[in-house]
């Protein structure tokens, strides 16, 4: 319908431009003819009398002659919105019957509009200083716009019997090819929340099968997403539960004890039990804050915070009669947040100090090597088997030889964080004994 109104317009403008110039060639060839018809008429008359061009002002024929109505009544139904006058010498010689109501001569040469009546003419006057006749032809403006509206009919008319006809077509490619599209909507509608199986393309359009391998991808990362938050969950509950039911127990036990000594021994055991899991309620609060995050990022100095870091750790490695050091090899700067910089390095130093027996040594490097900033946690420990190293970044993943209490949710939230600023992890057993390495590279800033 805009490009029916469009072309309606553009159409509108152009015939009525065209007709404007057609009609207004044919007032100025009337003229012309009329004028060369005159002035060979008095050529002929001049001969037969013996005068001269100098003497026809003087002879002047006084009457004024009104063409008769056959003159108007031709078989072209526009020539009766036609008329004309002739003038000369400032008197009125001929005059069509359409033309009796013009009033005075009309001086101003060329063409003009002209309101007589309350009719719209469109006036053509031709003066000529030589024989001294002024001729108008005028030309109600009606025609003009009869002419157009006949053009436009004869434009518009094909157009309003193909309009329907495009329609129909239209509408009947549109449910055929949106069919295939229309199924798979229905086959999401009734499907239930769960169900994430992909969506069957057997049946489906070349067009639309980009977006149905799309939909299909984005159901399998749901179902992933989904399923690893369901193993999150479980894995949560069963290391809360063990926690709990240790305090159920010892509360039981402390009410039962007769002894002091032993009740205090229970409620030691209580405290150790509380610090578990508040440490592993505070591990698991920051690994759901790093699964939705969107950090601001900044220039950071890796040597100074891995320096306030180890600072933090000192009276914990003196409690477990660790020596804990810090070594800066060179000065590094790295782009990314201050907090998870900090929840990193604090997450690898409790680690080493934790699994390092006493006397043992937990050194934090800090280098500089081929434009990737390197931080290096080095300890004395007991080390991670090659089998398990892949799997100890996994959620609730613990080391079986390894006795320490603990959730197993410590070095993923490392990779979580490694992964959201950019960096690589790197675990590693030492080559030249005891230990583990802990290595995050950094793009250098």
């Amino acid at each position: 319908m805009l490009a029916l109104l469009a072309i309606g317009g553009v159409g509108f403008y152009s015939a009525y431009n065209e007709a404007q110039e057609i009609y207004d060639s044919e007032l100025s060839h009337v003229a012309d003819l009329m004028l060369s018809l005159l002035r060979a008429e008095d050529q002929e008359e001049a001969r037969q009398h013996g005068r001269t061009d100098d003497d026809d002002d003087e002879k002047v024929n006084p009457d004024i002659i009104e063409l008769s109505n056959d003159f108007d009544d031709t078989s072209q139904r526009h020539e009766r919105k036609l008329a004309f006058r002739i003038w000369k010498g400032g008197k009125l010689v001929f005059y069509s019957r359409k033309a009796a109501d013009f009033g005075e001569e009309h001086v101003i040469a060329g063409f003009s509009d002209q309101d007589i009546d309350g009719k719209e003419w469109r006036f053509y006057v031709l003066p000529d200083t030589k024989s001294g006749y002024t001729l108008e032809v005028a030309q109600r403006s009606k025609v003009r716009t009869m002419l157009i509206t006949k053009v436009l009919t004869t434009i518009f008319s094909p157009l309003l019997l193909l309009l329907p006809i495009v329609l129909i077509v239209v509408w009947v490619g549109l449910r055929a090819g949106l069919k295939p599209l229309l199924a798979v909507s229905d086959a999401v509608k009734r499907r239930s929340a769960l169900d994430l199986t992909p969506l069957p393309t057997c049946h489906s359009l070349n067009e639309i099968t980009p977006l149905i391998d799309s939909i299909n991808g984005l159901l399998a990362n749901l179902d992933y997403a989904l399923k690893k938050e369901q193993r999150f969950t479980d894995f949560a509950a069963h290391e809360l539960r063990t926690p709990i039911a240790i305090f159920k127990t010892q509360a039981q036990t402390a009410l039962k004890a007769t002894d002091d000594a032993q009740r205090r021994m229970i409620l030691e055991a209580q405290v150790q039990a509380a610090d578990r899991a508040t440490n592993m309620v505070d591990q698991l609060l920051t690994l759901a804050r790093l699964e939705h995050t969107d950090i601001p990022t900044e220039t950071l100095s890796l040597s100074d915070i891995a320096q306030e870091i180890v600072q933090e750790r000192l009276p914990l490695a003196e409690q477990k009669q660790v020596i804990l050091r810090f070594e800066q090899q060179v000065s590094a700067f790295i782009h990314g947040n201050k907090e998870l910089l900090m929840i990193m390095l604090s997450n690898l130093i409790d680690n080493a100090i934790k699994y390092t027996p006493a006397l043992g040594e937990v050194t934090v490097i800090v280098s500089v090597k081929g434009g990737i900033a390197i931080l290096c946690v080095s300890d004395t420990g007991p080390g991670i088997p090659e089998k398990q190293l892949p799997h100890v970044t996994e959620r609730f993943y613990r080391v079986s030889r390894h006795q320490q209490p603990g959730a197993g949710l410590g070095l993923t939230i490392v990779k979580r964080a490694a992964d959201i600023m950019g960096a690589t992890l790197i675990l590693r057993n030492k080559s030249t004994g005891r230990g583990l390495e802990s290595i995050l590279q950094f793009p250098a800033s």
